[in-house]
């Protein structure tokens, strides 16, 4: 995974869900499964916007655009 624009996972939580955003622990393992791109610096997660922005909400789709942007 490419490191674009990287955002705090509780910045990110509060900007992207309008009303109550998911607990923390949910968050957490979206990124532990992979569900959104993440990277873990130290203790802290922190969400790559500029993926996250990219993701179609598909997984089959997400893989075939990812592979075409590495090439």
């Amino acid at each position: 995974m490419s490191t674009g624009k990287l955002m705090c996972l509780e910045d990110w939580r509060k900007a992207r869900f309008a009303g109550k955003p998911p607990g923390i622990s949910t968050v957490r393992r979206w990124c532990n499964e992979g569900t959104i791109p993440a990277k873990r610096i130290g203790g802290t997660w922190y969400i790559d916007i500029d993926a996250e922005r990219n993701q179609t909400g598909m997984e089959l789709a997400d893989q075939v655009l990812d592979s075409m942007r590495s090439m």
